[in-house]
């Protein structure tokens, strides 16, 4: 995942991941595939995605955060998005997944 990266930062109640870069389809099987594994074999119920970082995100990028809110859902973990940048909102809110995702700026709203 070279540019792209997925860092891990275990809060006492968060599973953050905080990810850097762009979320396309050169790297979005990776970034699932790695926040899916840890959110999984976490203790913690609600997880963090930290999208302050990413400057870009397509299609396959939606599809790979929408199969990890699945995943998240099947595991009763509660899944929120954090801190997007206003052009990587904008893809949100273009395909109404703005509706779908818990999308925060700060931990604090949870």
């Amino acid at each position: 995942m070279k540019g792209t990266k997925v860092e891990f930062i275990n809060d006492e109640k968060y599973l953050i991941a905080k990810v850097s870069g762009d979320i396309d389809a050169y790297h979005s099987a990776d970034i699932k595939k790695e926040i899916r594994e840890n959110m999984i074999s976490s203790d913690k119920e609600k997880v963090i995605i930290d999208l302050s970082e990413v400057n870009y995100i397509d299609s396959a990028g939606l599809g790979s955060l929408v199969a990890i809110l699945k995943d998240a859902r099947m595991n009763n973990k509660l899944l929120y998005l954090m801190s997007p940048k206003q052009s990587v909102m904008r893809v949100f809110e273009m395909t109404r997944l703005d509706k779908v995702f818990n999308i925060i700026s700060s931990v604090e709203e949870i």
